[in-house]
């Protein structure tokens, strides 16, 4: 049997869409070809209407607003490929009564019912080849339909976990010299690299969740004190601070820190992956230690002496807060 053009087509928006949510659900390397681009498009739309303020309400609802569009977008291409596919050969769809083959609106109409696995039964199939077709379409709208259902709820599960590390974060402080001040217990660092293990567990889990379900990116808190990106900055600021600024005789082992160290290289290469973000050209602000000078923590005013790799990741950190609506300002500003 030839196929026209319109069949072709049909055929390859098929394929194609099978192979993004193949990708999306069960490959844990990020989101589909599709998918990916349409999230972040979908993102920057979201992000320009709020006026690129962080702090809007408006963006809070981008999460499952996504999440909606990318499920709608996969029934509205594979309802058009097999659309396309029918139409393109008359009488490959026929009235199951009058045998009067289909015109467009009735092919449309059978196409929906059969993605949807209804099974209505007033239009049928003009042959064997298109009763196979419809036997593929048939189980591929109920795999579909598993499929998002399945990947919701892991999705609405990794949120969770990634409002949990943001709340979490911010009981250690709210500016990258706070963490460090609170904790410090006079005599060590003990408040932090007590909980080092822990804190790290919980990064790397938010990481590989990205991995997972890259739609999580998306979810975004409006709340300077809770929302991730802004807290992690604040962390990584903070280590940098403790391992090349306080007095050499305060310095925590090099091995109580190494968790969080592990944990922020797998974030970077993680969500460099995913995300396939470009670094910003220009460095963030050099990191603010005042309030360290006042509590005698530190000996000199001078900027702490970065390597290439730290000025790499904190270039990294300012590209996220900007595409997350939020400027370095906010990192070092504190808010309830």
């Amino acid at each position: 049997m030839e196929l026209d053009l319109l069949s072709i087509i049909g055929i390859v928006i098929y394929l194609g869409i099978v192979i993004d949510i193949l990708q999306t659900t069960l490959s844990m390397q990020g989101g589909g070809w599709l998918t990916s681009r349409f999230s972040h498009f979908f993102w920057k739309i979201f992000l320009l209407l709020s006026g690129k303020n962080g702090r809007s309400k408006f963006l809070a609802h981008t999460g499952y607003i996504l999440l909606i569009s990318i499920v709608l977008t996969w029934v509205f291409l594979l309802w058009s490929s097999m659309v396309l596919v029918l139409y393109g050969n008359p009488g490959s769809v026929i009235n199951s009564t009058t045998k009067i083959p289909a015109d467009f609106w009735e092919i449309v109409y059978y196409s929906g019912f059969t993605l949807s696995t209804l099974g209505i039964g007033d239009y049928i199939a003009g042959g064997d080849f298109w009763r196979m077709l419809t036997t593929i379409y048939s189980f591929t709208g109920l795999i579909l339909l598993t499929m998002s259902v399945t990947y919701f709820v892991p999705v609405l599960s990794a949120c969770i976990d990634q409002r949990k590390l943001g709340i979490s974060l911010s009981t250690l402080g709210s500016t990258p010299q706070e963490m460090v001040i609170n904790s410090w217990t006079g005599s060590d660092f003990s408040r932090l690299t007590s909980k080092a293990d822990d804190l790290a567990n919980s990064i790397i889990k938010y990481s590989q969740q990205h991995r997972a379900y890259p739609v999580i990116h998306y979810f975004h808190n409006n709340k300077t004190k809770y929302n991730v990106i802004l807290q992690l900055t604040r962390l990584y600021e903070a280590l940098i601070i403790i391992s090349n600024k306080v007095n050499k005789e305060d310095h925590p082992e090099k091995e109580d820190l190494n968790p969080l160290v592990v944990a922020f290289q797998n974030y970077f290469e993680t969500i460099s992956e995913v995300t396939h973000i470009s670094l910003m050209n220009e460095a963030p602000p050099a990191i603010e230690i005042r309030k360290l000078l006042e509590k005698r923590l530190i000996e000199d005013s001078g900027s702490p002496e970065l390597s290439q790799g730290e000025e790499k990741d904190r270039r990294f950190f300012k590209t996220l807060l900007h595409q997350d609506g939020w400027t370095w300002k906010d990192v070092n500003a504190k808010s309830s």
